[in-house]
């Protein structure tokens, strides 16, 4: 169990690195147009989305509303077409008192969001 958990950490340490790494390399780049930052807002987006679906897979089982995925609904609202809309709808389903309906329609606006955001 120990080993196991030294591992993770290994694995989080050297991902850290390496996006700090590839930050700092971006950066350096004088030329080429927006292709840099788009890269950084197609990752941002990855993680956005990732934290909307987990949510949705988790929560027909536990309350899922804490700050992570607060601020990827704040990105959503701000930056995404019919994003406050998509967050209301978000929300709303995240108060479904069935644990399987709430969990349909939570992936279902998770989904919605990932079409509305290009991702």
């Amino acid at each position: 169990m120990a080993v196991e958990s030294s591992l993770r950490m290994v694995a989080k340490c050297c991902y850290f690195v390496l996006m700090v790494e590839r930050n700092k390399h971006l950066a350096n780049v004088a030329f080429g147009g927006a292709w840099s930052e788009e890269i950084s807002e197609r990752e941002a987006l990855g993680v956005i989305m990732e934290v909307l679906f987990n949510a949705a897979a988790q929560c027909g089982e536990k309350d899922v509303r804490d700050r992570p995925l607060a601020d990827a609904l704040d990105y959503v609202y701000h930056n995404v077409e019919k994003g406050p809309m998509l967050v209301a709808g978000f929300q709303k389903a995240l108060l479904e008192p069935l644990p399987d309906v709430r969990e349909v329609r939570v992936k279902d606006y998770a989904d919605m969001i990932a079409v509305w955001a290009g991702y």
